[in-house]
């Protein structure tokens, strides 16, 4: 395959490439977030995730902190816009389940 030709897998292919204690990127926060890619590592139970937000984390990240699936998480922000806080994401902080590294 050349440098210049893309490979494409069915998603649940691609999920299952990612292991568990994996560092992932994910973007999006609220507006186009990889949901279908996260809800198939939430269903194939991924976990131990060391998640870094780019730009922003949203409901992508809530979902995955509450589904157990995160670690840790590198944010500047974590927030579901108009729709209030994370409240999964929060629960995960203050309960000591999920490290986190904030950069404001």
């Amino acid at each position: 395959m050349s440098l210049n030709q893309a490979k494409f897998v069915p998603l649940a292919e691609a999920a299952a490439a990612i292991p568990s204690g994996s560092r992932v990127a994910v973007g999006g926060a609220m507006v186009m977030p990889p949901m279908a890619m996260v809800r198939e590592l939430i269903r194939q139970g991924k976990k131990d995730l060391d998640i870094v937000c780019s730009p922003i984390g949203g409901i992508n990240v809530d979902m995955l902190a509450g589904a157990g699936c995160a670690r840790s998480v590198e944010f500047p922000q974590i927030s579901l816009g108009e729709f209030g806080m994370a409240p999964n994401f929060r629960r995960a902080v203050e309960s000591g389940r999920l490290a986190t590294r904030e950069h404001s």
